[in-house]
């Protein structure tokens, strides 16, 4: 199959570009906001950028009401995130806290997560999550928008890395 993404010339219902890297991990990147209320969402345009220093992104677009995502306003605002992997195993409560909710409403209590304290960040931890990467913010980069109102890459350079596998 050939298509241009720009012209949406693929005649499927469904914009294939997604499909085409795979695996493609989930980031579950919990934050905290300014009043220190846990955040927590997750991102499938997530990856590692670079291995020294390590490196992580997820990337957001601005939702319907033109408002930035919560994870990247609280990674901005704190200059801290986690990146907790998400697993076939938690889909379920990590399906639940892609659900928009206000600024303010902890998505752990929402998905009746249980989450652990950082070791050198704020931001907790997805108790669950059997891999942790503890992230310093490091810049947001706003990228070409098509159908969304605005595109943005967050990137953080890993502090810590916790594996919760025996």
């Amino acid at each position: 199959m050939f298509y241009e993404p720009d012209k949406r010339n693929h005649g499927l219902k469904y914009n294939p570009f997604k499909a085409l890297v795979v695996p493609r991990p989930i980031g579950w990147i919990s934050s905290i906001d300014a009043n220190g209320t846990p955040n927590l969402a997750p991102y499938s345009m997530f990856n590692a950028v670079a291995g020294d220093p390590p490196c992580v992104m997820f990337a957001s677009s601005t939702k319907s009401n033109g408002n930035s995502k919560d994870s990247r306003h609280c990674a901005e605002a704190t200059g801290e995130f986690v990146v907790n992997l998400a697993t076939y195993a938690t889909r379920e409560p990590m399906n639940r806290t892609s659900e928009p909710l206000p600024l303010g409403i902890s998505e752990f209590e929402i998905a009746e997560l249980e989450f652990i304290p950082s070791i050198l960040v704020k931001p907790p931890r997805v108790k669950c999550s059997p891999v942790q990467m503890e992230c310093k913010f490091l810049q947001t980069v706003e990228m070409p928008a098509g159908t969304t109102d605005r595109n943005f890459v967050t990137f953080g350079r890993v502090v810590a890395c916790i594996s919760m596998t025996d």
